[in-house]
């Protein structure tokens, strides 16, 4: 499948449109019944094949064109079905292809092992695949900063049909990748702002000296209190410090804690969904006013939350 754009995807010459029809006739099968295409398929990760050696000259002749401003080869897309256990990180090393590329095209979240006879689609150009229809975080992140106006336009068939957005030669910001690779979080509230910060401070309430493990999130009594990251209830409860409050395993041996709360509207040992509402912000405890105490932990120690957070200009 070859896809233009105006001058970011230029019609090439008629011999490569010739070369390219010709592997999909040798190399693909006809559509499957209930619609999906299949695209040229990838056998082996060798110079012996032919389709790998396509996508792979395709690739080191991007990284030449861009440098030097010349015309874009058309966009297309391969698959690829892995033969063993593997990674994003070594596909990716393996196209010389930046791994973000493969993550946005085929809806990945987070670095997760990638099993034995996983369908895994990959392009011949490096770049950003911006779903239409997010469905994670990572994915809303990614759409929401970027300028999708005079992207190539594309639908991509993989477990069902999706329209996605190519902008070609983009990279995750730092943030995009740090959330990727598990070290990000998001912001418990959908509104607040922080009253409190991480460390030494005078406590509010008795005027001693303090080390405060988390942040403190002023907001309205009653705002939902969402799980900064999917993980599993570990501990809810009631204590004359905290009040209501909850803590939440994540992977990695992280914790997230959510103090001070009105209500606790999850069970002990349920699984939750990054966003998931969890509870409502109140004043129960040892608390001034309506806020959240909000915690970070790995392997039981305290980290500063606005280290970890996508932005703390709340």
């Amino acid at each position: 499948m070859s896809i233009t754009n105006g001058d970011l995807f230029s019609s090439n010459k008629k011999i490569r449109i010739l070369i390219v029809g010709l592997l999909f006739a040798i190399f693909t099968v006809p559509a499957v019944p209930d619609g999906i295409s299949i695209y040229p398929e990838i056998k082996k990760m060798e110079s012996s094949d032919l389709i790998f050696r396509q996508i792979t000259e395709d690739i080191d002749s991007y990284y030449q064109n861009y440098e030097q401003n010349k015309e874009l080869l058309p966009l297309q897309i391969y698959s690829y079905t892995t033969v063993n256990d593997t990674t994003i990180f070594i596909l990716a090393a393996r196209f010389n292809i930046p791994y973000e590329t493969i993550v946005t095209l085929n809806s990945l979240s987070r670095p997760m092992n990638i099993s034995k006879g996983t369908k895994i689609l990959i392009p011949n150009t490096p770049g950003l695949f911006v779903r239409d229809q997010p469905v994670s975080d990572l994915e809303f992140m990614v759409k929401s900063w970027r300028d999708i106006s005079e992207s190539l336009e594309l639908t991509v068939d993989n477990k069902g049909s999706e329209i996605f957005y190519f902008l070609p030669g983009k990279k995750f910001h730092r943030v995009e990748r740090a959330f990727f690779l598990g070290i990000m979080f998001r912001f418990p509230l959908p509104t607040g702002y922080i009253s409190s910060g991480f460390g030494n401070r005078i406590h509010p309430i008795n005027g001693t000296n303090d080390f405060h493990n988390g942040i403190d999130i002023a907001a309205p009594m009653g705002t939902e209190v969402m799980a900064s990251r999917g993980g599993t209830i570990k501990t809810t409860g009631n204590d004359a410090v905290c009040g209501n409050f909850i803590v939440i395993s994540h992977e990695n041996n992280y914790e997230t804690k959510y103090c001070h709360l009105k209500k606790i509207i999850v069970q002990l040992n349920q699984q939750v969904q990054s966003g998931m509402i969890i509870g409502l912000v109140g004043s129960t405890g040892m608390s001034t006013g309506p806020h959240l105490h909000f915690e970070i932990r790995t392997a039981g120690d305290p980290k500063d939350p606005t280290l970890l957070l996508p932005g703390n200009n709340r």
